[in-house]
């Protein structure tokens, strides 16, 4: 392990800090910066390898963590790499997980996000999909960066626990179709999510607030299903519909 300190913002390794999360320089070099002590910790609880760790000198952290450099700073660094109004006293970078797109064949209960935009939204459902025994979660389309900052918060400590991929095009998905049955969620369907029967190996599928589903998504889903919602509630939140709905066919297998 490398240990170097340093002591002004004008430092290059600080400035590339903050390059990097700008959501091009992120997915060319294919790394993803991370701050604050919740989503530091949950790291080092996973056993994630860091490239690069910034704390304090007397940080106890430091101990802990599995990195390959182990950089030592002050405050003011700190509050300059920060993605957050509320001071944090650590970051660090990390390699953007490969995945293998073919280990979805294996999973059976996988989730679909179609043009999801909102980055607080996706980690929610990254969040409530861990807690709720989901396997897997494919974004398609336009979507936010998976490992945006505000959605790594959101996701709280569980953004590296399932497989997360996204793709462009719906091949992967008629592939998957020939083994898993895809059940959309729409906003009028006959079936309500509460009588549905869960299949051993599904894709569920949710659009975005703005524009639901794709049609090229709902022409190729064996089924459709909807909440039925009182009080003239006309739509809910993705991130609480799909919470809602993993808890149900948690609840319901």
């Amino acid at each position: 392990m490398n240990i170097v300190e340093i002591s002004s913002t004008q430092n290059d390794l600080v400035k590339y800090c903050v390059k990097l999360q700008t959501p091009k320089t992120r997915k060319n070099e294919k790394l993803i910066f991370v701050d604050g002590e919740q989503t530091i910790l949950g790291l080092i609880e996973d056993n994630i390898q860091f490239e690069y760790f910034f704390c304090l000198k007397n940080s106890e952290v430091s101990k802990k963590v599995k990195t390959n450099n182990l950089v030592y700073v002050n405050n003011e660094i700190l509050k300059k790499i920060s993605t957050t109004k509320s001071p944090v006293d650590m970051a660090g970078i990390i390699k953007e997980p490969i995945i293998d797109i073919n280990i979805f064949n294996s999973l059976n209960k996988i989730v679909l996000i179609d043009g999801i935009k909102d980055a607080g939204n996706l980690g929610t459902i990254i969040r409530s999909a861990c807690a709720f025994s989901m396997d897997g979660i494919i974004l398609i389309n336009d979507c936010v960066d998976i490992y945006n900052s505000k959605t790594i918060r959101a996701a709280a400590q569980n953004m590296f626990k399932l497989p997360i991929i996204h793709i462009g095009e719906i091949e992967l998905i008629k592939k998957l179709s020939k083994t898993h049955q895809i059940i959309s969620t729409v906003v009028n369907s006959d079936t309500e999510f509460k009588d549905l029967k869960i299949p051993e190996k599904f894709i569920l599928a949710f659009g975005s607030e703005a524009d639901g589903l794709s049609d090229e998504i709902i022409n190729i889903s064996d089924k459709t299903v909807t909440f039925k919602m009182a009080n003239n509630v006309e739509s809910l939140n993705l991130g609480v519909c799909a919470s809602i709905s993993f808890a149900l066919i948690d609840y319901l297998k």
